[in-house]
């Protein structure tokens, strides 16, 4: 019985063959669609799972209300493991060094130094030697085999060894030897320590964890395991409780977070993040994509169903006629749909197998070759398969089952078409509307996240990038006296306009901060104003051609700038709002003394002028109040700003020169523009998958449109007939059968407009700086999807409009 089922299918769908194409189509687009994006989702929500105990993993986060970062200083985290010597806390920091192996030199950023816990709390095994126990010794180094076949080529490294300089940001070379190759690290790790130096070669060769201070910076990361019965919450609070009774005052407002380690990857967007990472809000936005072009795809196979019911109409009736029970007329219709998902599954996978480097290139996520080779989507696509064949298929069996002989065997096809009811109608249409809403609303999508890239792109930084090139400083750089006299020499080549240095690349993370206040207010410490610190050269403003807007900007050549701060104007509003209304002025601040609380910045800093604001962080952050300060030690980064003509010129010098004082470091330098525009690339992914999921989308609603219109054409043959007849020109046929299905389209669009304006608003909401939602994006959208609605009904309305009249009212 079974098998004259699906016989008799095969055979239905073969004589039906275009509409069974149609359908085909659309369901594999769908299933396509759900399995690449599938094994995205499943790719994002893995990171992290493969260390053991994953579950209990976490890291510790200092937060201050305004900012966050998953770092703290050395002492807080040492105090936290003294005080909890029962916990597995494994801490590690990142350095940067210019590696040496025979006559190569590498400049290698980051360098992760660690403890032995390192190896106990994550789980990174070795392919070669020891990690662990190694790192008990000093002088000791572990990589990935990416970074041994780098240094060593296809030799065995494990005893050999490398020469380092820079490790302690100074001119210091430390020889350090491999004494073990890990694994390669997953791709869903949300860090990859390449190179791992043990924390006893920072002791041995720098007397490391002795000299680390609470001043020496809040760089040092801890990762631990909370034992199983432990409340991650209830440690955090003792944690923090632990923290201030250390710091005091320092503490005040402050506290000490844990957060889950497989949450860091899609759930946290902190400073100082180790790597980029994911957004959970974009996983959940492709997920439902995925499942409302399977949707579509799935509402096409029940609107050409149940529209095909007029040509099955006669079938249905001789069937129940003889005896047929509805049970068997709908297992027989279920049986056409499992067929139909079968064909599609294989073109799905056809379909996947071609779109998968396309799709890998634009989400930058390695999908595994085939869909097979993985458990989780082998049962996506059974899964799948089966909701869409069920789903899909039971309402049309539902449906034609019930027809009604009395009314279908008759001899008109008016008097046939009674045999469907006015719900099945209204169901059709309401169907079409529901498609062609999700695909207005995805393109209004597509159009805004264009229109905002290009906003982010083009805005008004307060100064020019295009010009200004960055430098990573080399750790060999630390001689003042010498980064002096190299940025003097590179100042002199043709070409450079102004030559500077700041402890920021463009664009910055921007994560120092303290409380300011105007000295001398009474203001206590608790109630100054969070502002960030940035240290620059004195050439700093002038390289990037940012102005005063109040009195002047650094000058070597003074000794008071040494104690000085520039301000920028959000920093200023703030600080003004401590002095009585008639004082608010930018004059007014120039010259007051600052309370700021922190050391090395002298006891009290005066002001000695403001700029305007300027984003050296991306405009997906507001602007922050700054405070600029001149200090030459605390540098990472040279600035160059070269004339467009001569930038290769100047570019070469520079390399020149660099080699001439810093030989034992590479040189690499990038234009701010193409860094900015860099951090917005994730940005340009997605608009560009949102952009292929909307044409999807539309594709799959249009097919399902051209085959409507191709049953609408069909079932008013006589009417076209009679028309044509009396003299109806083509054009009014044309309008005769477009006009119903515009309708539709025009409803789905007043319908997706108020829906996309709000989802639109609100993810705009999300950046800082953002364009406005106008009617312009629903006059594109909109008029988008009713230009190619109307193309392709027009395509099956001129085919009607050339039937020949005789022909079809000789058969009536």
């Amino acid at each position: 019985m079974l098998r004259n089922y699906f016989t008799t299918a095969i055979r239905a769908l073969r004589r039906h063959l275009g509409y069974s194409v149609i359908n085909m189509v659309g369901l594999a687009v769908g299933i396509a669609a759900c399995l690449l994006i599938g094994l995205f989702v499943r790719h994002e929500r893995s990171y992290d799972d493969f260390h053991e105990d994953a579950d209990q993993i976490y890291r510790l986060v200092s937060d201050w209300g305004d900012t966050a970062m998953p770092a703290s200083t050395w002492p807080t985290i040492d105090a936290l493991q003294d005080q909890n010597p029962s916990l597995e806390l494994a801490p590690f920091f990142e350095a940067s060094a210019v590696v040496h192996r025979e006559a190569r030199q590498f400049n290698e950023d980051p360098i992760f130094v660690a403890r032995p816990s390192f190896f106990e709390v994550f789980t990174f095994p070795t392919r070669r030697g020891s990690a662990k126990a190694a790192f008990e010794r000093p002088y000791t180094v572990v990589l990935t085999p990416e970074m041994a076949e780098k240094y060593f080529g296809d030799a065995n490294p494990v005893g050999k060894t490398l020469a380092m300089t820079g490790l302690n940001w100074g001119d210091e070379t430390v020889e350090v030897t491999v004494t073990g190759v890990l694994e390669p690290i997953p791709e869903t790790s949300h860090f990859h320590p390449e190179i791992l130096v043990s924390w006893a070669t920072m002791d041995a060769a720098f007397n490391f964890t002795e000299n680390n201070s609470e001043s020496s910076g809040g760089g040092f990361r801890a990762y631990l395991k909370v034992p199983e019965g432990t409340a991650p919450d209830s440690l955090a609070a003792t944690f923090t409780e632990q923290a201030k009774a250390r710091r005091g005052d320092d503490w005040r407002g402050a506290m000490l977070r844990l957060q889950p380690l497989t949450d860091i990857h899609l759930y946290s967007d902190l400073s100082l993040e180790i790597e980029p990472n994911g957004s959970a809000a974009y996983v959940a936005l492709f997920a439902a994509i995925a499942l409302f072009i399977l949707l579509l795809a799935g509402v096409n196979f029940v609107n050409l169903s149940t529209a095909r019911s007029l040509d099955r109409a006669q079938e249905i009736g001789v069937r129940k006629t003889i005896g047929a029970a509805r049970s068997q007329i709908a297992r027989q219709f279920l049986a056409e749909a499992c067929v139909l998902v079968v064909g599609a599954v294989g073109l799905a996978l056809a379909l996947t197998a071609l779109a998968r480097p396309f799709f890998q290139t634009l989400t930058g996520v390695p999908l595994p070759a085939s869909v097979f080779t993985e458990p989780f989507t082998l049962a996506m696509l059974v899964g799948v398969a089966l909701v869409t064949a069920l789903g899909a298929g039971s309402y049309p069996a539902f449906v034609l089952s019930r027809f009604d002989p009395a009314h279908v065997l008759g001899g008109s096809s008016e008097r046939r078409g009674k045999g469907t009811t006015p719900v099945v109608s209204s169901l059709r249409k309401g169907l079409v509307v529901f498609q062609f809403t999700t695909a207005v609303v995805l393109v209004a999508g597509t159009i805004t996240a264009y229109w905002q890239l290009d906003y982010l792109q083009d805005a008004d930084l307060g100064f020019d990038p295009e010009q200004v090139v960055t430098i990573p400083r080399p750790p060999t750089a630390e001689s003042t006296a010498v980064s002096r006299t190299f940025q003097r020499e590179v100042a002199q080549q043709p070409g450079v306009s102004a030559v500077s240095e700041a402890s920021e690349p463009l664009p910055g993370d921007l994560q120092a901060s303290v409380g300011m206040a105007f000295a001398n207010l009474g203001v206590s410490a608790e109630e100054r104003r969070r502002v960030r610190l940035v240290t620059t050269g004195a050439d700093f403003f002038e390289t990037l051609g940012a102005t005063p807007i109040a009195d002047r900007t650094f000058d070597q050549d003074r000794a008071v700038d040494s104690s000085g701060v520039v301000l920028n104007r959000a920093a200023l509003e703030q600080l003004l709002a401590d002095l009585p209304p008639d004082e608010r002025s930018s004059a007014a601040a120039v010259g007051r003394s600052l309370d700021v609380g922190v050391g090395w910045l002298g006891n009290h800093p005066k002001v000695i002028g403001v700029v305007d604001n300027l984003h050296l962080a991306t405009l997906h952050q507001s602007i922050e109040p700054m405070a600029f300060f001149l200090n030459e030690t605390l540098l990472d980064t040279y600035y160059l700003r070269v004339d467009a003509e001569r930038a290769e010129q100047a570019l070469t010098n520079a390399e020149r020169i660099w080699q001439q004082f810093f030989p034992n470091a590479p040189f690499a330098y990038e234009f701010a523009d193409q860094s900015f525009a860099a951090e917005y690339r994730a940005d340009q992914r997605t608009a560009t998958l949102i952009s292929v999921f909307a044409g999807l989308a539309i594709f799959v609603a249009c097919l399902g449109l051209f085959g409507l219109a191709a049953f609408a054409a069909r079932q008013r043959r006589q009417e076209i007939g009679i028309r044509k007849a009396v003299g109806a020109s083509a054009g009014q046929i044309v309008g005769l059968l477009s006009k119903d299905f515009l309708k539709l389209v025009a409803l789905a669009i007043l319908l997706a407009t108020p829906m996309a304006y709000l989802a639109l608003t609100r993810w705009l909401d999300t950046f800082a700086y953002h364009i406005t939602v106008g009617p312009s994006v629903f006059l594109l959208a909109g008029g988008g999807a009713l230009l190619v609605a109307l193309l392709t009904v027009s395509t099956q309305a001129l085919r009607a409009a050339q039937i020949d009249p005789a022909t079809v009212l000789r058969n009536e």
